[in-house]
Parts: C-alpha cells; sequence; structure tokens
C-alpha cells in the first residue's frame, strides 16, 4: 500500500484559515469591535462633526449635536459613551453617569464607557466602583487594549 500525499486542495484550505487568522485582529485595531468613534455608514449624519468637537474639546458644543443624534439614533452605545464623556469634562456628573449607564446597559463590553466610568468613579471618589470596571475590562481586554491601561494608569494616580 502507498501512501498518498496530502492533496493540494488541503493545504489550500490550511492556507486560506492561517490567512483569515492574519486579518482578524487587524480587523478588531481598526474599529472592528463595535465601539469605534470613526465614521461608518451605521452611524447617524451627523456623528463625525460630533466626534470632531469632542476630540477638539469643544463639549459644550458636542453635547447638543450628541444629544440630537441622540434621539435619532438610541440604541447607538457610542453616542451614549461620548454624551457621557462631555458632560463628565463639563463637571455634570450625574448626567454623565446616566449616559454612561445607557451605554453600558446597550453594550455591557463596551471598553470606552467602562473607563470613562471608571474615570467618573474616581471623580465622585468611588475607588471600589473603578476598581469594579477595572476588572470587567481585564476580563475583556484580555489581550490589552488602551482603555484598560488607561483606568488602571487613573487608578494608580488616584490620590482619594
Amino acid at each position: 500500500m502507498q501512501n498518498k500525499p496530502l492533496s493540494t486542495g488541503f493545504f489550500a484550505l490550511i492556507s486560506l484559515i492561517l490567512s483569515g487568522l492574519v486579518f482578524i485582529p487587524a480587523a478588531y485595531a481598526a474599529g472592528g469591535g463595535g465601539d469605534s468613534y470613526s465614521s461608518t455608514p451605521s452611524k447617524p449624519y451627523g456623528y463625525s462633526k460630533a466626534v470632531k468637537l469632542v476630540n477638539a474639546q469643544k463639549f459644550e458644543e458636542a453635547i447638543p449635536a450628541l444629544l440630537k443624534l441622540a434621539a435619532s439614533a438610541n440604541e447607538d452605545a457610542d453616542i451614549q459613551n461620548l454624551l457621557g464623556f462631555s458632560y463628565r469634562k463639563t463637571k455634570q456628573y450625574d448626567k454623565a453617569a446616566t449616559h454612561y449607564n445607557r451605554a453600558l446597559n446597550l453594550n455591557p463590553k463596551h471598553k470606552g464607557a467602562l473607563e470613562y466610568q471608571g474615570e467618573l468613579f474616581l471623580t465622585l471618589k468611588d475607588k471600589a466602583a473603578a476598581e469594579a470596571n477595572l476588572e470587567k475590562l481585564k476580563k475583556i481586554c484580555w489581550l490589552g487594549c488602551s482603555e484598560l491601561d488607561d483606568l488602571e494608569e487613573a487608578l494608580k494616580n488616584y490620590k482619594g
């Protein structure tokens, strides 16, 4: 009985699978995880402009734009997170908490909302709640992520 070499079809299949594994992390790094702030077809008109306002630290201008977006896209965790962030930066902590909670109700694994809510908890001197968010991020970001790093750094620098 003669052994036949494995078919080239088998090797083609293995190559295809392995090449797919190379591209999966790249997709997530580019924002494929669902909590990216880049403009996509699934985001409502005006989203990119609101993000630019937030990135420019024009929070007072960003809030009305984000509220308008939230009215038409009330199931968008990214918009809720950005509202929470903008309210936190303008020291409107109750409103920030409301929007972080909404973001996390929509997406309990929203890394940005977990990080920013953790930072809000530190602002409100609730270190235990911030540490709980850190533990959630450790489970989500088991390979590491910037949100985990940033909240760890905030906790490290926390003076209480």
